[in-house]
């Protein structure tokens, strides 16, 4: 039976409409913490233009910096994701985002490039705990019903750091100064920790949890028991998810934290237009965030008997396409002469095709393991994605000095073609082994909205 997309809409705000005033206060503190993680663990990368300008660090100290973050944040967010079983997830979001407030204002005091390094190695440690113990808060507060909607909202905390983010740097840093900049960021981040501490709850009670068990009963969908985590890399198609996950968190983060020097150095426009671009960029994954969430929620409803992981595979093999074709028309075609509108849409259109396919490879991995595993496949996953962010840092700044920022960029473009290549066969595949299987015609542009 058609079911109208505007139906499906009112139903998601319908359901929205059902949260508590104590949900919606401990939804709301989580945003606000989660937006500081994300800040703060960035906020160095946007000082990165000033400080090339006024030639306190080349591009391979930069790099450096950076990528002692990343494996930090890598290495901590898999630990924390193990750790979370046994710990309040209350007081790992609230000791992370203390922790990383300070180590990012004890890492102002330094100018030696390994102490820098040092200190935000540590501040990478201190991130780990953020998305893990939020995760775990969402989903004891939420019914089975409101858990995605409430996960899509919460998770565009991200967006909302990187799109003010860059614009209240860069204005802070011409009056203040860079480190004065990361130690109000840090300030607000410890300040916030407390009041975390103070407001946000572990957990209602067990009826959430107990209703999640229920409805595995009534689904009749019981986790198969007999796949151990040393066997779930050889489920079929989780490690290629994994791996386009990685090229994907590659060209996400590349974008986020070399495009505003790739716009200032080598296009010659102004700082403030290189902010303005890395904000449309967050504002794009807003969009891309929510669409991917829906459009794969309505795909799946409207393709009856595909499996799910599937339909979500095409419609990140759209998004992909989007990105590969924006990101090369960014590199090569943008120059001086484009207007600060054309860069708004371009880094606009850019976030949508990362940010929709970043939201569905979680899932997706979760959907390719049981139950039992779920956790532990999405751990695995995001250690991927973060495996990417860390090649982002010193190995692309390393690719750029010994080439030039046109030439990474192009790189990154090459890259979402081998993605989108992947997809292509590995759908092929999938779907004729599905036609044979059930007898019903089927094929990658098929399976769109009816």
């Amino acid at each position: 039976m058609y079911s109208d997309p505007g139906d499906s809409l009112i139903n998601l705000l319908f359901t929205m409409g059902k949260i508590s005033r104590q949900q919606l206060m401990i939804f709301s503190s989580v945003y606000v913490a989660y937006t500081l993680y994300v800040y703060v663990r960035r906020s160095f990368s946007y000082t990165i233009p000033i400080l090339v300008t006024e030639g306190r660090l080349d591009k391979k100290q930069l790099g450096l910096i950076i990528s002692s973050q990343s494996l930090a944040y890598t290495l901590s967010k898999f630990g924390c994701g193990i750790l979370g079983d046994f710990v309040s997830p209350r007081i790992l979001l609230c000791v992370g985002l203390a922790c990383t407030g300070l180590t990012a204002i004890i890492f102002t005091g330094f100018d030696s490039v390994f102490l820098l390094s040092f200190w935000w190695f540590l501040n990478g440690v201190a991130n780990g705990p953020g998305w893990t113990s939020i995760g775990r808060i969402l989903k004891a507060w939420c019914s089975p019903e409101q858990f995605g909607t409430v996960w899509s909202v919460v998770s565009t905390s991200m967006n909302l750091a990187g799109t003010v983010g860059p614009i209240v740097t860069t204005l802070l840093v011409t009056k203040l100064g860079w480190s004065y900049c990361i130690q109000i960021a840090g300030s607000a981040a410890v300040v916030v920790a407390l009041f975390c501490f103070a407001v946000v709850k572990d957990r209602p009670g067990s009826e959430t949890v107990n209703q999640g068990k229920n409805d595995k009963k009534k689904d009749g969908k019981e986790p198969e028991t007999n796949i151990s985590r040393k066997e779930l890399l050889f489920l079929p198609g989780f490690l290629g998810n994994c791996c386009c996950y990685l090229g994907t968190a590659l060209v996400q983060h590349g974008v986020l934290q070399w495009s505003q020097l790739f716009i200032v150095q080598e296009k010659h426009q102004s700082l403030l237009i290189g902010s303005g671009f890395l904000s449309s960029v967050d504002i794009g994954g807003f969009v891309g965030s929510f669409l991917a969430g829906y459009l794969s929620d309505y795909m799946v409803s409207e393709n009856p008997g595909i499996p799910r992981p599937v339909i979500r595979k095409t419609l990140v093999l759209y998004f992909e396409i989007l990105l590969g074709c924006v990101l090369y028309f960014f590199t090569v075609h943008i120059s001086e002469a484009s207007s600060s509108a054309t860069m708004t849409v371009v880094g606009f259109l850019i976030g949508v095709g990362t940010y929709g396919p970043i939201a569905m490879f979680g899932v997706m991995a979760m959907e390719s393991a049981p139950d039992k595993i779920a956790g532990t496949a999405h751990a695995i996953s995001s250690m991927f994605s973060n495996f990417g962010l860390l090649l982002a840092g010193f190995p692309l700044s390393y690719v750029s000095s010994l080439l030039d920022w046109q030439t990474s960029f192009l790189l990154l473009v090459t890259l979402v073609i081998v993605i989108v290549s992947y997809l292509l066969l590995k759908l092929k595949a999938e779907l004729s082994s599905f036609k044979s299987a059930s007898g019903k015609r089927c094929n990658v542009f098929t399976v769109v909205f009816h």
